[in-house]
């Protein structure tokens, strides 16, 4: 497996990750290049969303680069300057004219670690872009994922990521969001619940659907996170401009950091939860 880097420049802002006595709002969205259900691409109005929800990290899928269909811009960049925050990108499919991937947008600094290549020969190429969100020795993984449209295609990658997960990120605070294009009751997502939380299983109100394909409402959509984030509300932005802006409506969470006593035996604080990295 190939784990590929991609560096983006990252903006300085004196801003510290929240404490326990503040939300950490988080949202995942696939903007299908901007391509609305009006046939449309507007990248205004998938930033309108972004706004809307008032999210602190952000990861998207399907954003373009360079690409003819949405007037060559890279939508990760143009996302970033129009909302003020730090960008990566992990582009998966390389195409003559541009590119085409996840994105992760944080108010706060980040570092890409890698792009795990979840592409399987004969399928799109996909990946999962692993950041962390940082501010001094705080840190917060997060793995931006679309995964692919087969049942052992997705089998495949979801074993990929949550083996490099366990590897890599044993205990450290994780969340999990992205594109799964799967259902609630599938394996699939039984295998990521069996490791972490399904935020809107635990704290989800309203209609959890995200997609819907020939008039019927899918949930294709998820955060996960470790236990050492504690999920207060889960909810799906229906606003009336995210009814249009995407093929896809985002879905938002609210964590808190655990206190000393949910998380780890050692009591340790959330701040030092965040700061926390085995030897």
């Amino acid at each position: 497996m190939n784990v590929i880097s991609e560096t983006e420049e990252n903006r300085s802002e004196e801003t510290v990750l929240p404490s326990l006595d503040r939300l950490l709002a988080v949202m995942t969205y696939n903007i299908h290049h901007g391509r609305g259900r009006d046939g449309r691409v507007n990248l205004k109005r998938i930033c309108t969303v972004i706004q809307e929800g008032k999210p602190d990290l952000v990861a998207l899928q399907e954003v373009d680069r360079g690409m003819k269909r949405s007037e060559r811009l890279d939508q990760g960049r143009e996302l970033a300057d129009l909302l003020e925050m730090h960008h990566v990108a992990g582009h998966n499919w390389y195409l003559g004219e541009g590119a085409y991937g996840n994105v992760f947008l944080s108010r706060w600094p980040v570092t890409i670690m890698g792009n795990l290549d979840l592409s399987v020969p004969g399928r799109e190429p996909r990946g999962c872009l692993l950041t962390e969100v940082h501010h001094g020795s705080s840190l917060l993984l997060v793995a931006s994922v679309h995964l692919g449209l087969g049942m052992a295609e997705r089998k495949r990658q979801s074993l990929t990521i949550l083996d490099q997960l366990r590897v890599l990120y044993k205990d450290d605070p994780i969340l999990i969001m992205g594109d799964f294009n799967t259902l609630s009751f599938s394996s699939i997502a039984r295998r990521f619940r069996s490791s972490y939380v399904d935020v809107f299983e635990g704290a989800g109100v309203g209609r959890r659907s995200t997609y819907r394909k020939a008039g019927i409402p899918l949930r294709l959509d998820y955060i996960y996170a470790s236990d050492h984030l504690l999920p207060v509300k889960a909810h799906v932005l229906r606003t009336k401009t995210a009814s249009v802006a995407s093929d896809h409506f985002p879905l938002i969470a609210q964590f808190l950091w655990k206190d000393q006593d949910e998380s780890r035996k050692d009591h340790q604080t959330g701040e030092e939860l965040l700061s926390y990295r085995p030897g």
